[in-house]
């Protein structure tokens, strides 16, 4: 959003086909959790949620701040302003 915000365009394809988007998101946590209740423990459906939850954090935490450092882009307020 900021990137947009900013002037600098989407960000890469690569991420958000990695990311899956948010259809991409709530199918795999709706597979995951219909294919881990059914069948294992409570603990293991949490902990494959959170696993999940972190993989694409890192993914986005990690693009975003390369991004931010190699591309020179100016920061944004939310107002749409220069910071």
């Amino acid at each position: 959003m900021y990137r947009i915000r900013g002037g600098t365009g989407a960000p890469p394809q690569w991420l958000v086909r990695t990311i899956g988007g948010h259809e991409g998101r709530t199918l795999v946590v709706a597979a995951v959790t219909t294919i881990l209740s059914a069948s294992t423990q409570h603990t293991d459906l949490t902990l494959a949620l959170t696993a999940f939850a972190v993989a694409v954090a890192l993914v986005v935490l990690v693009e975003s701040i390369r991004f931010w450092v190699s591309s020179g882009a100016p920061a944004v307020h939310d107002e749409g302003e220069p910071a």
